[in-house]
Formats: structure tokens, C-alpha cells, sequence
């Protein structure tokens, strides 16, 4: 379920949430979210100084792949039996992810941001592994989301 769950994070990345699939892909039109409270954007502070070092492209990426994990996250929470019920399991499907999602070469190509990434789930999540439970569940989503917004182009 875990691989299944990473491949549509990585469809969500490439095409952003439309998945009608046409060819060649087709650039979809972005959506604005409303900026996110200053709380929530102080569990992304890590990245400041690495967002403008980015290529827009790698940030249009990330931004994508963060509303994605977003929705899978959204959604896992509506299943009777959720998939990702510990912090451990979110923690091994967001490394899963990312290593399915990230070409090779471009690992390690921003000095600090994994750690920055890292470290704005802390923020949300708090260190101590935990059950996602509903509350839980709500600080991942809203640190994704604070993560798609901050690595929008034009979102900082």
C-alpha cells in the first residue's frame, strides 16, 4: 500500500492535482491558496534563506509534491482503518516519497534542505513519536500545506 500510496505522490507532483492524463501534459492553472497564519508559517522559518537559492522549477515541484502528500494525508484520515496511524509511518512514507519522487542527481543539490523540511514537521509534530490521531493528523496536513505555499513561486 505504501508504494501505491507514493506513486500517486509522485503523479500528484508531476501533474499537480489534475490527473486527466492528457499528451503531452498540459500546464494546469495554479491555484492561490490564502497565505497560512504566522504560526504556521514559523514551522517553515528553516527554509527562508534556501527558497531564493531554488530554481523555480525545483520549488514548483516541491510545492506540488507537498499539496499532494496533503491530499493523501486528507484522505487516509477518511478511511475506517487509516494507513498512517504513528508519526513512524508518516515519517517512513514522506522518506519513501521523496526518494521515489526526487531525481537522484538532484539530492543533496540545496545545502540545508532536507534538514529545513525536517525540521518544519518537528515544528508541527514535535519530536516524540506519536499516534496520528485527528488533531495530528491536522498539524501533518498543515504543515504540508505550509510547505506547498512556501515553496509556490511568489509565496514567501
Amino acid at each position: 500500500a505504501g508504494v501505491a500510496v507514493a506513486a500517486v505522490l509522485v503523479l500528484f507532483s508531476w501533474k499537480g492535482a489534475d490527473l486527466s492524463m492528457p499528451w503531452p501534459p498540459q500546464q494546469r492553472e495554479d491555484i492561490v491558496a490564502p497565505k497560512p497564519s504566522p504560526e504556521l508559517l514559523a514551522f517553515a522559518a528553516p527554509l527562508k534563506p534556501i527558497l531564493p537559492k531554488m530554481m523555480p522549477s525545483d520549488r514548483k515541484y516541491l510545492a506540488n509534491f507537498y499539496e499532494a502528500l496533503a491530499f493523501v494525508l486528507l484522505q487516509d484520515g477518511e478511511r475506517d482503518q487509516p494507513i498512517i496511524g504513528t508519526t513512524d509511518q508518516f515519517l517512513a512514507l514522506h522518506a519513501g516519497s521523496l526518494r521515489l519522487a526526487v531525481e537522484k542527481a538532484k539530492v543533496g543539490k540545496y545545502v540545508g534542505l532536507g534538514e529545513a523540511i525536517d525540521q518544519t514537521f518537528l515544528s508541527a509534530m514535535g519530536a516524540d513519536p506519536k499516534k496520528v490521531d485527528k488533531e495530528a493528523r491536522g498539524r501533518l496536513i498543515a504543515a504540508c500545506g505550509v510547505l506547498s505555499w512556501v515553496f509556490n513561486i511568489g509565496h514567501e
